[in-house]
């Protein structure tokens, strides 16, 4: 039953993107009077058992994006892995600048890991595996393949839009307001 609920969006009490919390969980923090204000329409019900003295069945509905009591240390970084890198660069190649499937990109490093570049978000993009090849271990500069697009570090907030397939859209443009003008993501 929970694939027919999307992920709720957790904030804190100001207002900042947290994480993403299943629909269980949500109810559970209402039941618990953990959430301080929700935001949006109620997106989700759950319906409990009958009740003997009222005859009337128990229902509980909490929005898709809710903030709970308190203020949460955030996260400073979004872990550098394959799959957040081809999302944040929109599985595009930076080098040729065609779309690829996720099984045909590979991380390059802009400055080769073998001559001192860095595993950090600032120094690898998303390139075809074709790309990747003919850049070997040169800079784009040597290699005569100028990047299209600029390697940077996401926020918080395109963690979170990287960690969920399935975000309604009230919750993406809510989103939204907290991403940086770079981020292609927008």
């Amino acid at each position: 039953m929970s694939h027919l609920y999307p992920s709720v969006l957790a904030c804190d009490v100001t207002g900042r993107p947290h994480d993403w919390l299943s629909w269980e969980d949500s109810i559970t923090l209402k039941v618990k009077g953990a959430i301080s204000y929700e935001i949006g329409n109620p997106d989700i019900l759950a319906r409990g058992g009958i009740s003997r003295m009222t005859g009337t069945q128990s229902q509980v509905d909490v929005s898709s994006i809710i903030c709970l009591k308190g203020v949460f240390k955030r996260k400073d970084r979004v872990v550098l892995n394959n799959h957040n890198l081809f999302r944040r660069d929109l599985s595009l190649c930076a080098y040729c600048g065609k779309p690829f499937p996720e099984s045909k990109l590979s991380r390059d490093h802009v400055i080769p890991t073998s001559r001192g570049g860095k595993d950090t978000w600032m120094n690898v993009v998303t390139s075809c595996k074709g790309c990747n090849c003919a850049k070997d271990n040169m800079t784009p500069e040597e290699a005569d393949m100028p990047l299209l697009y600029v390697p940077y570090v996401p926020n918080h907030a395109e963690e979170l839009i990287l960690k969920n397939r399935r975000i309604l859209a009230c919750q993406m443009d809510f989103l939204r307001a907290y991403l940086p003008e770079h981020s292609r993501l927008l």
